[in-house]
């Protein structure tokens, strides 16, 4: 039992350093601006106890990376199981846009470090990001006469206009409901142009295969 509540303990004290970190970043700051020091006193603890849950500052964005693929993973894995894909997708990015709007600075050091200067961070986020990629590729619903190259990569071009369409959600007014709905919509349509970009080009080339032959 003791075991246990220290392990609750160590989670309860990791999780408050992570949320420490993002309130110092904000809407501006980088992790690189930030000192161990500092993401210690905001959570209350000795920079001492810091080292108990990561080894650096670096470690702790690694943290901050990982945290917002399992979460992100799990929504969008969700919504892909209901019904067609059109209504998937539509449900896939509202939950998006309401998981970029509930952490909204996580996504704020995301859409930072993608370009930042750490280089263990930014591979962390590609490397989440195809991940992503990988599992939407699997779970895409098209016909089975497209190649599974093709679908990595509309899965590929899916997931990166998502993360970047979340940088321009943060750039918006949070209490313009309007520019919300019409940014929602942009995306589902430019989505839906990507899928019938692959399906008209599948069904091109199969008409160019008949004619030559």
């Amino acid at each position: 039992m003791k075991l246990n509540l220290r392990y609750q303990q160590k989670l309860r004290t990791r999780s408050t350093l992570i949320q420490a970190a993002l309130k110092l970043m904000g809407e501006e700051k980088s992790l690189g601006e930030l000192s161990l020091r500092e993401v210690a006193g905001e959570a209350g603890i000795v920079p001492a106890a810091f080292y108990r849950h990561f080894k650096n500052m670096e470690e702790l964005g690694l943290a901050l990376v990982d945290d917002m693929s399992i979460k992100l993973r799990t929504i969008l894995r969700e919504a892909r199981k209901k019904g067609a894909y059109k209504t998937a997708l539509q449900e896939s990015i509202a939950l998006f846009f309401d998981y970029v709007k509930e952490n909204r600075l996580l996504f704020r050091f995301i859409s930072r470090e993608r370009t930042g200067g750490n280089k263990r961070i930014r591979a962390a986020i590609r490397n989440e990001m195809a991940f992503i990629t990988s599992e939407l590729a699997s779970d895409m619903r098209l016909p089975k006469s497209v190649p599974f190259s093709d679908i990595e990569f509309v899965s590929e071009m899916i997931v990166f206009n998502a993360f970047h369409i979340a940088g321009e959600f943060l750039d918006s007014d949070p209490k313009d409901s309007l520019s919300e709905k019409k940014l929602k919509i942009k995306t589902v349509k430019q989505l839906r142009l990507i899928f019938v970009g692959i399906l008209r080009g599948r069904s091109k080339g199969k008409r160019r295969s008949i004619v030559r032959g």
